[in-house]
């Protein structure tokens, strides 16, 4: 059994005592679970394994828009952090939920820091107590993602864009991307609000339905991102991860407009093969190393 696996199951089974001795919810007991274990001699990534099985096994029940990013996704999208910018980078997300996307980020690029938003108490909490025990700088907000912000510019905005319409139509009318009539696509204002709050020339990566760009029938989206950002690439996840191909996503990679920003000659688009298939990904990995190192 490898050591992950055995974490795991101590974790668990310690969550499920607290669950009946304390009277907790099965989240509230992860909390105090990872509030109170010692990881100071455990390898953080087997700690971070350990704890996304925890998380993904509490969170399966949860809406889709309450679900956390899964591992591997989160993980190459750490990848493509590391290509985009430079260790000690400062990392935003919104909507941070579990902190699944952030924590796998920062495990992959050297000395940065984050800032995480969130408005659900839960999570954050969640989020704080998973930070803590792998020891990662993140500085959490308790509020909503699209209201007004006091967040430090980042170099790097991560949203896992929730889908669906936004209640709150005054919040809403501060955004370019607002509809004309009715409730504003939230996973519209979210992309504007991330883009907001980078440095000029900073990066975004964005988990999108593969439909987004077919949901802009205003034309406003395409028009903000002409004036705003660079489209650097579209990444297609592995069909196989999405029980209905209507929900299949992709990944969005903008780039801040800025001095010295250009356009590349040809945007990044890739299909990605299934994850669990190693050679394909180390390919097509390559294919992604080579793009960078020509633009």
């Amino acid at each position: 059994m490898e050591r992950f696996e055995q974490l795991y199951r101590d974790w668990k089974k310690e969550a499920k005592k607290l669950t009946t001795d304390l009277d907790l919810l099965p989240l509230e007991a992860l909390i105090e679970v990872f509030e109170r274990v010692d990881v100071e001699r455990e390898k953080a990534d087997d700690v971070r394994k350990a704890v996304s099985l925890l998380v993904l096994e509490e969170t399966t029940t949860l809406p889709p828009n309450h679900q956390p990013t899964p591992d591997a996704v989160s993980l190459f999208i750490g990848y493509l952090a590391t290509k985009l910018v430079k260790d000690g980078a400062n990392v935003l997300e919104l909507g941070s939920g579990t902190g699944t996307l952030t924590h796998a980020v920062l495990t992959q690029l050297e000395d940065a820091t984050a800032q995480a938003v969130e408005v659900d108490e839960t999570m954050l909490r969640l989020s704080y107590a998973i930070s803590n025990l792998l020891g990662k700088p993140v500085s959490y907000f308790h509020q909503d993602a699209l209201a007004s912000l006091f967040v430090e510019p980042s170099d790097l905005a991560l949203v896992d864009l929730p889908i669906g319409y936004y209640p709150n139509d005054e919040v809403a009318s501060g955004y370019a991307l607002k509809r004309d009539e009715g409730h504003s696509y939230s996973h519209f204002l979210l992309i504007e609000q991330a883009m907001r709050h980078l440095k000029p020339g900073g990066h975004g990566i964005f988990v999108i339905p593969n439909n987004l760009f077919e949901q802009d029938d205003e034309g406003k989206l395409k028009q903000w991102m002409d004036r705003e950002a660079v489209v650097k690439g579209v990444l297609q996840l592995p069909t196989t991860m999405f029980k209905d191909e209507r929900y299949a996503k992709s990944l969005l990679l903008l780039q801040k407009l800025g001095e010295g920003v250009k356009r590349p000659k040809q945007a990044l688009l890739v299909e990605l093969p299934s994850f669990t298939d190693v050679r394909a990904v180390a390919n097509i990995v390559k294919q992604i190393d080579d793009w960078f190192k020509t633009t």
